[in-house]
């Protein structure tokens, strides 16, 4: 039913579309503003004329525990291609080539877990009397009297997980999941994650998209928006106009001004800054200083050559990687992606390493690791660093993260960036719009 409510969405970025799908579902009018002429913000794909492949500007994984991701395409009418197990499953190579697997099994995730730590080879028997500690931490309430202001280098030393605990689980894990290592993560963050991935099974999964992601949320949310949204390109804001504690319009650069009865910000927070007047910044918000962008390199190696079947071997094509410059690697039908999460946080001595020197390193290290590539040809390699595709979760960002309503009663604040309890990825910046949406529902109510 329509409310017949007006809603300027800045932004057009996965948690500016999440926010615009969520919002046209209680029948208000949105108008999404997006400052350059292509949707996704940092989600996107692009074509390579040389090989005729599409990549992605990074190789997303998803989860189970994923919940407002799954409705948001759902609600794009989107029957996307993902592969994934309701188990958990974890392929691992060394350095010296050594393979070793992690294979949950059961419906009860505690049990499912336990059964593959039993069977993880890796793990001495005093390696898996430690990780009982974790089954205390999920299900007692500790994180206030515990976690707060502790990072999960200090938790994982607290917990005595073992060396061989961190380098053959932990330091994987935390790679994939937050896109750094422990030191950089806030214990609160990973406790969430971690609570997530227990409620139920299935939750614990891992979902590898099997095509392009411009072809699971661009594409589909475009033809959704048809009719529904009003979607402005190339609409760079300029200012976001507030007055007495409220927003009276939204100015762009070409001097016209867009209005509404609610506002949305679905910038990222380096930018947010940039829309806002000092004094409302200093009156309204917290200083941002601690938020820091972190990169991430994905490399894609194509060869001559990919051996036959590559891409459904381990677990659907994903291997971590121990003891390596790589973190992880996604084996595809006609190529290698190679994804190293914060370099500049997590490789030693990465800033003095070309990019030359990085590709040819990571190429060796397959080489090293995978018998079937030794003598591998390449016929073409793409280098792609995103240079702020993440914002690193420490307790110091913890604590600035803002929350989505704000001070200004018809302004809200939407990215993963924002305080949604999660690190920053898909399912942050989808949750993170959903919030929005709700919120602005709940005031349209509480204002007939």
């Amino acid at each position: 039913m329509m409310n017949n409510k007006k809603v300027v969405v800045i932004g057009g970025g996965l948690s500016g579309i999440s926010s615009s799908v969520f919002l046209s579902g209680t029948g208000c009018r949105v108008t999404l503003l997006e400052s350059t002429g292509k949707l996704g913000g940092r989600t996107f794909s692009f074509y390579d004329e040389e090989t005729g492949l599409t990549f992605d500007n990074g190789q997303h994984i998803m989860a189970g525990w994923y919940r407002n991701t799954l409705e948001l395409i759902g609600l794009m009418n989107k029957e996307p291609k993902l592969k994934f197990n309701p188990n958990l499953e974890v392929y691992f190579r060394d350095i010296e080539g050594k393979q070793f697997e992690f294979h949950s099994r059961g419906d009860n995730p505690f049990v499912a877990v336990a059964k593959g730590f039993i069977d993880y080879e890796p793990l001495t028997f005093k390696d898996k009397l430690h990780l009982l500690a974790l089954r205390e931490l999920i299900e007692l309430d500790v994180s206030d009297r515990l976690l707060k202001g502790r990072n999960l280098e200090w938790l994982l030393g607290y917990l005595k997980q073992t060396e061989n605990l961190k380098r053959y689980f932990w330091y994987p894990f935390t790679y994939a999941v937050f896109n750094t290592s422990p030191k950089y993560v806030d214990a609160v963050v990973f406790l969430n994650v971690l609570v997530k991935s227990f409620e139920k099974f299935g939750d614990l999964s891992l979902i590898v998209p099997d095509e392009p992601l411009g072809s699971i949320f661009i594409e589909p949310f475009t033809k959704y928006a048809e009719g529904k949204i009003d979607i402005r390109m190339n609409a760079n804001v300029k200012n976001i106009s507030i007055k007495d504690g409220s927003v009276k319009g939204i100015v762009l650069e070409n001097g016209e001004e867009i209005t509404g009865d609610y506002y949305i910000s679905a910038v990222p927070f380096y930018n947010f800054k940039n829309i806002l007047d000092t004094e409302i910044l200093n009156k309204y918000f917290n200083d941002l200083s601690e938020l820091v962008s972190a990169s991430i390199v994905s490399i894609y190696i194509v060869p001559v050559k990919m051996p036959d079947n590559f891409s459904e071997k381990f677990y659907h094509g994903m291997v971590g990687m121990l003891d390596t410059k790589v973190h992880w690697l996604f084996f595809k039908k006609d190529y290698i992606c190679v994804i190293i999460s914060a370099p500049e946080y997590t490789v030693e001595g990465y800033d003095s390493i070309s990019k030359e020197k990085l590709i040819e390193i990571v190429t060796e290290e397959i080489r090293g690791c995978f018998p079937e590539f030794r003598d591998m040809k390449v016929k073409r390699v793409k280098y792609f660093k995103e240079k702020r595709a993440t914002f690193l979760p420490t307790i110091e960002s913890g604590l600035q993260r803002p929350e989505s309503a704000t001070g200004i009663k018809n302004l809200f604040i939407a990215g993963d960036w924002t305080n949604t309890g999660i690190p920053a990825t898909i399912e942050g910046a989808v949750t993170s719009g959903k919030k929005c949406s709700d919120l602005i529902k709940e005031q349209i109510e509480r204002e007939r």
